[in-house]
């Protein structure tokens, strides 16, 4: 038995763990070549020129809301100060609230209709297909040649349909021009603030590489103006996976439409303020970018395009991956532990695994360059290590929404409540009692959150008896991690369990002015 003991642990560790590194060093050089390549390419913009008021394309916006009665009015109120000719602007409110949100709207777009505003306010039957489906049941009613989507967090400045639509009409193979998101509750908290880290670096290296690389390139669903001819060549919104956006952009891209990107064009929007929130957004997120793969991964591979392009797509469309691989690396390391006791050379090979440290630096530098290049502060660099800590926690949040992914189990589209946050304190948010409408509840997934940090943090006290400093330092910070995803997520729970508010002394009715 002690004899085979090596070879069973051998066999499990080059099936499961070298595979796992293989993949996450492909991931990780990959970040680097990203980095490297939007340095490059960081002065460059989809070239255009002004056009005259007399000669713009008629354009319609569209709002797909649902259930956002702190935002609803904001956007609307935004999208009607668009710079843009009257009588080719088009606004649409997709609306498939079920609350106080369908009066918000019908009030502020009655309000428009008075100053001249050509809106509409457009209802369905039912929610079928979602955002999706509020996308396409709007297109079919639209007239403008191009089509501006906004979700209802967003801000968009005036001057938004200048800055891009003449990129698309300047480049008739161009399908859609995306503009850079930015936040405007980034200061809120450590929760948003690292949110923000992730959405910089996808924006300020990411889309900007594989846009000026010539790569696939995708829509982010929000901020950003399609051709409408290019919607309908690629078969237009489909609610076949929950990222109907990713999936549009990737269907458009192998008809070989391209997207551009404007990443000196901002457009602000409200992070998620709570860890719940937070959560169920990376989960969907997650879970529509491998249904998006399961579903494109075999055309895009039969296209016509190169090899290494066809390479960048699967790493794109595969990229929440990298957490769940990073838990089968943590899993793995009681089994590289028992063969390095039982078969002392093995300590030697492991070695030369770990002197691979530079590629696991990768994502750090890659979030600090971006936060670089938008000019953010030195608070924004040590966010970065605390982003990596919450980002490593994700694992198992990741791993339920992966599984979903490939089972099919598709569910309800969960949409991110919005509560109004503002980077100005004098305007008008939700206050606590009504934010608690459209609050998000712990679900049970919290407790394998939990659970995997435990489990890390018993490795954590085997691997320093071990003496295996790259093995502690790894399973420490997925331990951290988890455990504080987990209990952020439930100390609402348990302050609302344990706490009540204490009653006033009299009826706020009675007291006198």
């Amino acid at each position: 038995m002690a004899v085979l003991l090596p070879i069973v642990l051998t066999v499990l560790i080059v099936m499961v763990y070298l595979p796992a590194l293989a993949l996450l060093f492909i991931y990780s050089a990959n970040l680097y070549y990203m980095t490297a390549l939007a340095l490059i390419n960081r002065r460059r913009r989809p070239h255009h020129t002004q056009i005259e008021t007399t000669l713009l394309p008629k354009v319609t916006v569209q709002l797909p809301l649902y259930n956002e009665r702190f935002v609803g009015q904001r956007i609307i109120d935004a999208v009607a100060r668009l710079n843009w000719s009257p009588d080719k602007l088009e606004i649409q409110v997709l609306d498939d609230s079920t609350d106080d949100t369908v009066q918000i709207v019908a009030e502020a777009v009655k309000r428009l209709k008075s100053q001249g505003v050509n809106i509409e306010h457009i209802r369905r039957p039912d929610r079928k297909g979602f955002k999706a489906g509020a996308l396409a049941y709007g297109l079919q009613h639209a007239h403008g040649e191009y089509i501006a989507i906004f979700d209802a967090d967003f801000v968009p400045a005036p001057n938004f349909l200048m800055d891009m639509v003449p990129a698309l009409i300047n480049d008739p193979g161009a399908a859609f021009v995306q503009a850079r998101w930015e936040h405007l509750n980034r200061g809120t908290s450590w929760l948003t603030e690292i949110q923000a880290i992730a959405i910089d670096g996808h924006f300020a290296i990411e889309q900007q590489a594989r846009c000026f690389g010539n790569f696939a390139f995708n829509f982010n669903g929000t901020a950003g103006v399609w051709r409408r001819a290019a919607i309908e060549d690629a078969g237009g919104w489909q609610d076949t996976t929950l990222t109907e956006d990713l999936d549009l952009s990737y269907r458009a891209w192998l008809k070989n439409w391209r997207g551009l990107y404007q990443t000196q064009v901002a457009a602000p929007a409200e992070l998620p303020p709570t860890m719940t929130a937070f959560r169920r957004q990376q989960a969907r997120w997650a879970q529509g970018s491998i249904e998006s793969a399961r579903l494109l991964l075999v055309p895009i591979w039969r296209s016509d395009y190169p090899l290494f392009v066809k390479l960048q797509a699967t790493i794109h469309l595969l990229g929440y991956l990298v957490n769940p691989i990073m838990a089968i690396l943590v899993i793995c390391y009681p089994l590289i532990l028992l063969l390095m006791k039982a078969y002392p050379p093995a300590d030697e090979m492991f070695a030369l695994f770990s002197s691979l440290g530079p590629l696991t630096l990768a994502p750090t530098i890659f979030f600090i360059v971006s936060q670089m290049m938008l000019s953010r502060g030195f608070r924004s660099v040590l966010s970065v290590l605390l982003f990596q800590v919450i980002s490593a926690g994700l694992a198992m949040n990741t791993m339920r929404a992966t599984l979903k992914a490939l089972f099919n189990q598709r569910g309800e589209f969960l949409r991110t409540p919005k509560w109004g946050a503002t980077a100005q304190p004098s305007q008008r948010k939700a206050s606590s009692s009504e934010a608690a409408a459209y609050r998000v509840r712990a679900d049970v997934g919290v407790l394998t959150d939990l659970v995997w940090g435990l489990l890390c943090l018993l490795l954590v006290i085997v691997s320093i008896g071990s003496g295996h400093i790259f093995i502690t330092a790894y399973t420490l910070i997925s331990c951290a991690g988890a455990l504080w995803i987990g209990l952020w997520t439930l100390w609402p729970e348990l302050r609302g369990m344990f706490y009540r508010a204490p009653r006033p002394l009299l009826s706020t009715s009675k007291v006198s002015s």
